[in-house]
């Protein structure tokens, strides 16, 4: 199954730990600079270092949405993606979405049709 969780905060970062042990192709999408309160607990690192590592797991920054299918085929880590979310979207053709994001008081836009109804 493929995975595309909106956030590299600690709670995404918690998610996309969780489904890539499980076995599935995950990966991030975030902003190029994300705000993170807890980096040295969230795959956001990844952005700014090209990689970072999380209880063994490691995230590796696609600096170009084809570098998504190669890091989703070899599952040797979480892609993150920073790009235009829908083209992103588009490139993976998630079997699950998840919005991870902090967001206080923004709301959130409508994503239903993302991912496929099961």
């Amino acid at each position: 199954m493929v995975c595309l969780i909106r956030g590299a905060g600690d709670i995404g970062s918690a998610v996309a730990h969780r489904l890539f042990r499980a076995g599935h192709a995950v990966v991030i999408h975030e902003t190029l600079k994300p705000t993170t309160t807890r980096r040295g607990m969230a795959f956001a690192d990844a952005l700014f270092d090209g990689e970072a590592f999380l209880d063994g797991v490691k995230a590796i920054r696609a600096d170009e949405l084809g570098a998504i299918s190669p890091a989703l085929s070899s599952r040797t880590g979480v892609a993150i993606a920073w790009q235009d979310f829908i083209a992103a979207v588009g490139l993976v053709s998630p079997d699950v979405l998840v919005d991870a994001r902090m967001r206080k008081r923004d709301h959130p836009e409508v994503q239903l049709f993302d991912a496929p109804a099961q």
